[in-house]
């Protein structure tokens, strides 16, 4: 039996470091994203500005999904959201009464799929899509991703509090699980309203083939599975 608190506190402990680290070797992209975080926040009520943050839309060109830091993330986010499903499908039972190795093995089984879905669905948006993609529509998935990671952190925070204290029930996950989904959609939906208005009904089509086939079908298909 392996005790959720321990991995908890294991996982914790390698997320510390791996930040530690991002801070001395990763400081401008890491500044960016806590800088994102806080607009974010801070314009909860306002629409955004596409020339905010200090990106230009052309500078996407450069932008190398393959660094480390983004793979960290890529990662992490992952293992969030298994961590979610596996809190949530079992009613949050797995906190006091530990993973069997069973359990352990078919969660890493379903992580496993999940991972490969995930990568199948960048590369083909990465190597396909983006023949026909420019640099406005790139910039639309680059913000989604930051929005991605600031909501996977979020969620990592909150899943912290609720599994290393004794008096936060299932609820508070729970409740706090839909509150920051919530918070995911608003900031998505508002990035995609702010270019909205600056491209045309070509990238509008490639953007609805994007949501349609690339963003809401592998979850639909796995969803059919289990």
């Amino acid at each position: 039996m392996i005790r959720n608190q321990d991995l908890t506190t294991l996982f914790i402990l390698i997320i510390l470091l791996v930040f530690y680290f991002l801070q001395i070797f990763q400081r401008v992209k890491l500044v960016y994203l806590f800088r994102s975080l806080s607009y974010h926040f801070r314009n909860i009520l306002r629409p955004y500005n596409i020339d905010d943050l200090g990106i230009s839309g052309s500078g996407t060109s450069v932008i190398n999904y393959y660094n480390y830091f983004y793979i960290f993330f890529f990662l992490l986010i992952n293992g969030i959201v298994m961590t979610y499903f596996g809190a949530l499908t079992y009613q949050g039972t797995i906190k006091f009464d530990g993973i069997s190795n069973e359990l352990f093995f078919r969660l890493l089984n379903f992580n496993i799929i999940i991972f490969i879905t995930m990568v199948i669905r960048f590369l083909i948006i990465k190597y396909i899509l983006e023949i026909f993609l420019n640099y406005r529509l790139k910039f639309i998935f680059f913000k989604n991703y930051i929005i991605n990671i600031i909501i996977g952190i979020l969620l990592l925070i909150n899943f912290v509090i609720y599994n290393l204290n004794d008096f936060y029930d299932f609820t508070y996950l729970k409740n706090n699980f839909l509150i920051i989904l919530g918070l995911h959609f608003i900031f998505q939906t508002k990035n995609y309203l702010s270019y909205f208005s600056k491209i045309d009904i070509k990238e509008i089509m490639y953007f609805i083939l994007y949501l349609c086939a690339f963003k809401l079908a592998p979850w639909i298909w796995l969803y059919s599975i289990y």
